[in-house]
């Protein structure tokens, strides 16, 4: 089972020798997302910051999903993939039929109890309480991460909110910046849940949501938190899924939301729906800045926090940094699902450079004509698949990891007029700065599979040239006469 909190995972971590500890005093403004840059661009460990300047009291940890070897010390899982089977093995339960009436019945399915929240009637986020007059956002050893930025930004927060309509919970990772000491910009963008129930609540007629921002939580809400979990699963239902147990949750102080018991850090607050703010800029995970553009407010009212608290921060830019990490995880943990919408998928790489919603590539099992096509489309149907702007599907036997192969299936089996599909007028990731207009532009995909005889004109596709078995049996044999060396093995 994972971690109860993200105490357990840093001792974890130390014990493995996947975290390193700074004693000098570091300032959170530019100088520790400097060092964090740097220790995540060489592959290096999860970093501890024990001494802040202008904040005593606050230690700060970065970096904490680095590789595998942190997302097996998080979850105990040697295969990502095995996590997302718990979810695909409920939905493999009898009758709902149908995938979303499966997703909505989730709650009737046996065996899911273990997974769901566990409320308590306190826990370590509450041994200190505070108001804004007394501690506010400015407190926080929040990091400004590159000169351009226009403030200190929270950059991993655990925002907590609930739909009006379902009540179902969401905890989405929106970057927030501090303005003052009780107001910060929310910036949840059109394609998310947040935004989602803050449109569902204007409906209903109010005025502002309830918000909790978490920061600091155990390994499993933290990845949650980041993952396109399909709606309607509840986000901390699916928190428990990774985890293997529920998460035990508390009740916030001054609004009705359920909370992690053990995070560091909990912000109480609302975020109203009739203003909005400049927000920005932010050098973000493209490597560019994002330009300022108005979002919505986030008013704090309530702080608690543990008495030693840990401030949990990320960096992002150019790859390959923590979040393209988090988003190899992501990909593994969701592919049985993926095969469970798409059965013909084999495997699918989100390469690192490809900014996670830039570029994929999939292999499928090809039975028909048309059908890479096909698959195409039903990425772009799924949730946040639709904002990936170009996808390339080749054959089973494609490693679609090894870009080298991907690159040679394009090149012998792409007719760029008949297998190269570009969908207009679609919609797309709002920190994509190279669409024509924000959030809006289009999409390429491209068939790099072996084409059958009805997508070549009745033409049989040419055999691969492949050695000869008789004479590759025989060099095996003789390969040590040859006096070649061990720099060339047998075939």
């Amino acid at each position: 089972m994972a971690h109860r909190d993200l105490r357990e995972y840093l001792a974890a971590l130390e014990e493995r020798g996947l975290l390193r500890r700074v004693s000098v005093e570091v300032d959170p403004i530019l100088e520790a997302a400097e060092i964090l840059r740097r220790v995540m661009y060489s592959s290096g460990p999860a970093v501890l910051f024990e001494r802040l300047k202008g904040h005593p009291g606050w230690k700060l940890v970065g970096n904490l999903f680095g590789g595998d070897e942190f997302f097996e010390a998080a979850f105990g899982a040697r295969r990502l993939e095995s996590l997302g089977e718990r979810l695909t093995g409920l939905l493999a339960s009898p009758p709902p039929s149908g995938l979303l009436e499966k997703v909505r019945g989730l709650t009737k399915v046996a065996g899911l109890a273990s997974y769901l929240p566990r409320p308590t009637s306190g826990g370590p986020v509450k041994e200190v309480r505070l108001d804004p007059s007394e501690e506010g956002l400015l407190s926080l050893p929040a990091l400004k991460t590159w000169p351009g930025d226009a403030g200190r930004f929270l950059t991993y927060p655990l925002v907590f909110t609930r739909d009006p309509e379902t009540g179902i919970t969401d905890v989405g990772v929106y970057r927030m910046q501090i303005y003052d000491n009780e107001t910060a910009g929310m910036h949840w963008h059109i394609h998310k849940r947040g935004a989602a129930y803050s449109e569902a609540a204007l409906r209903m007629g109010r005025r502002e949501i309830e918000v909790a921002v978490v920061v600091g939580a155990d390994p499993a809400t933290a990845l949650a938190a980041a993952a396109p979990v399909p709606h309607p699963i509840d986000k901390l239902l699916f928190a428990g899924l990774i985890a293997g147990r529920g998460i035990e949750v508390v009740r916030a102080d001054l609004v009705d939301l359920w909370v992690p018991a053990r995070a560091e850090l909990v912000l109480e607050g609302r975020v109203s729906l009739e203003e909005t703010r400049i927000e920005g800029p932010f050098g973000d995970h493209t490597g560019y800045y994002t330009p300022p553009a108005p979002y919505p407010v986030f008013h704090l009212e309530r702080i608690t926090r543990r008495r030693d608290p840990i401030f949990h921060a990320t960096v992002v830019g150019r790859p390959p940094l923590e979040d393209a990490r988090i988003g190899k995880a992501i990909e593994r943990i969701f592919l049985p699902l993926l095969r469970t919408l798409l059965p013909e998928v084999v495997d699918i790489n989100l390469p690192e450079y490809g900014l996670f919603q830039g570029v994929a590539v999939v292999s499928i099992r090809k039975r028909y004509p048309g059908q890479a096509k096909r698959v195409m489309m039903g990425l772009w149907g799924l949730g946040q698949f639709s904002l990936t702007k170009m996808i390339v599907v080749v054959d089973q036997d494609v490693d679609v990891h090894d870009l080298n192969e991907v690159l040679y299936a394009v090149s012998t089996c792409v007719d760029p007029e008949r297998d190269v599909l570009i969908v207009e007028g679609a919609p797309t990731d709002v920190l994509d700065h190279s669409s024509p207009e924000v959030g809006y532009g289009s999409k390429l995909g491209i068939d790099a599979t072996r084409k059958l005889p009805e997508e070549m004109d009745g033409r049989e596709w040419p055999e691969p040239a492949r050695p000869d078995p008789e004479t590759v049996r025989l060099v095996d044999e003789r390969w040590g006469e040859y006096g070649l060396g061990d720099t060339v093995g047998p075939g």
